[in-house]
């Protein structure tokens, strides 16, 4: 027998799934939206539980433009009511997580006076759906207004774009943000700290419902062990996965679910301090990002019709986008050697039957389908959406889980309270309390590690030593032994790539040298209980995350 619903004072986290309990909802799928659900879930009181086949922000997740911004090019469909809720959850995001956001200027260059005048148009629109932009945000993150700058500024600040015809640029900001992978494992931090239950590498492989229950029967990847999970409701966040899981309860899926592979590649930076938006030959855009001292060039647009587990970044898309950017960005060229990382991943995106499959032009708009008509009442899937939005879908989620649901639950609390990351006003501030309390460390070290942890860099200096020697990335940056230590003790880290390009980004900038890589393998091994073995085994799995596939 399960027992019933603990009440919100009795919930505890033993951090392990529980199946002699039924969890008010099971969230499946471990990218941006299971992760602000369950954060919201959490907050609310509603027990739940995320599994994830295979790591955090392993998906879609890790694979944006690194960008939290309003859709400027959603105007040109029309899309107001995305834009705006896109532009209002920017601001959200800078309130409750401000380590993760900084302010970005994007440069759009100009050939043609029709140009001007419609860019014109839509960059005033933006500004006006953007009206409360700095409400309630620290000065440092501030969203200045656009500009337009003439040909000489242009050139001075563009780069080697292409000159001939060219009358300027129009320059608006947005923010970037560094790490969506960590920023993503931060939500679920936020919530395992209030009482939900994440697990990763636990896989959904059979669903049932018997009266009220949901019977669902997770297979732990590390062990092999299949373990039987009890649920009120369950939501499905699977993105791309999304009909394979519905299919497993034999739901047909009402809406068309269009999987569109996108890649990015990181290169040498080249010496530009704001992002350009150029034009590709098929005159859809790309991004040309300054980003850790590198730069990100992305992204592809196109139809993935293979089943989801089958993704790859092939070298054909590497040469494709290395092709386009050639075109696009002018005097300077690339080629394949110039790569240092690169990564890709599906957008799951909404359409209704019938409707024209172009992927660029497809909404980046979100729905809830509620299988109650199918004689599933609790159950959800959540498609489409975007990064920056996750939040406020979280939100209508938990909002229907509670409607659905009998007890008293409470209100939406996400749009206010920071994660546990950021809880702090601004970063003078943060970096002036940490250098207080911990006196004998760099102002260096301090600094590096409360722009990468915000308010948990309290938690990561405590095991700190001022004679610790740290790895040096590709880029420069410098990371010591404790931070290492800590991710690995408390933060979901079963193989080491998931340290390396989920949790701590060590491995995105490129590769890292030889004695860098020991240095952190030891302190990995060390932390995991990781024998030569096992060692051995994850470098190569780690190394081999940099060759193309063909």
């Amino acid at each position: 027998m399960v027992s019933t619903r603990a009440s919100k004072k009795e919930v505890k986290n033993s951090g392990q799934i529980d199946s002699s309990i039924v969890y008010d909802t099971l969230i499946i799928g471990g990218g941006i939206t299971g992760a602000t659900l369950l954060w919201d879930c959490s907050l609310r009181g509603i027990r739940a539980l995320l599994v994830e086949k295979n790591d955090f922000a392993s998906g879609t997740s890790q694979a944006t433009s690194k960008l939290i911004h309003g859709g400027l090019r959603y105007l040109k469909n029309a899309e107001f009511g995305l834009v705006r809720e896109s532009l209002r959850e920017r601001r959200v995001l800078a309130k409750i997580s401000p380590h993760a956001v900084r302010t970005l200027p994007f440069l759009i260059p100009i050939y043609s006076r029709m140009e001007k005048l419609v860019l014109r148009a839509g960059m005033q629109m933006y500004e006006m759906f953007s009206f409360d932009r700095n409400q309630d945000i620290t000065e440092d993150a501030w969203i200045p207004k656009f500009r337009f700058l003439s040909r000489s500024e242009a050139m001075l600040e563009a780069g080697p774009i292409p000159r001939e015809g060219l009358l300027g640029c129009y320059q608006y900001y947005d923010y970037q943000n560094i790490n969506p992978e960590r920023h993503t494992c931060e939500f679920l931090l936020s919530a395992k700290r209030k009482g939900g239950v994440a697990k990763n590498y636990s896989e959904l492989v059979a669903i049932s419902k018997e009266k009220e229950i949901y019977q669902s029967i997770i297979l732990d990847k590390r062990t092999g062990k299949k373990i039987p999970v009890f649920s009120r409701s369950v939501v499905n966040a699977a993105g791309p996965w999304a009909d394979s899981i519905e299919s497993l309860l034999g739901i047909a899926m009402e809406k068309n679910l269009v999987r569109s592979k996108g890649i990015h590649i990181v290169t040498r930076s080249f010496g530009i301090s704001k992002a350009l938006v150029l034009k590709k030959k098929d005159k859809t855009h790309m991004f040309v990002l300054p980003w850790r001292g590198k730069t990100i060039i992305g992204t592809t647009d196109t139809a993935f019709e293979e089943s989801p587990d089958h993704f790859k970044v092939t070298k054909k898309d590497i040469q494709e986008l290395i092709e386009e950017f050639n075109f696009a960005f002018g005097n300077t060229s690339i080629s394949e050697k110039d790569v240092d990382y690169f990564y890709g991943g599906m957008r799951p995106l909404v359409e209704d039957p019938g409707e024209p499959g172009n992927t660029y032009n497809a909404s980046r708009k979100n729905e809830i389908i509620d299988h109650k008509s199918m004689g599933f009442p609790g159950f959800y899937t959540a498609l489409g959406g975007k990064y920056t939005t996750s939040r406020a879908l979280a939100e209508k989620i938990a909002d229907k889980i509670c409607e659905y649901l009998p007890g008293d639950f409470g209100n939406c609390e996400t749009e206010y309270l920071p994660l546990v990351s950021g809880e702090y006003s601004d970063l003078k501030s943060l970096c002036s309390g940490l250098t207080k309390k911990f006196h004998k460390l760099s102002g260096e070290r301090i600094e590096s590690v409360a722009t990468r942890y915000g308010s948990l860099a309290y938690e990561f200096l405590a095991e700190a030593k001022p004679e610790e020697i740290p790895a040096v990335l590709s880029n420069g940056e410098k990371v010591w032994p404790s931070e290492i230590r800590i991710i690995a003790k408390n933060e979901w880290i079963e193989k080491a790539s998931d340290f390396f390009f989920r949790r701590s980004g060590i491995g995105t900038t490129g590769m890292i040298s030889d004695a860098s890589l020991q240095l952190i393998f030891e302190q990995l091994s060390q932390s995991l209980g990781w024998n030569t073995s096992r060692r051995n085994l994850e470098k190569a799995e780690v190394l081999a995350r940099y060759k193309m596939h063909t």
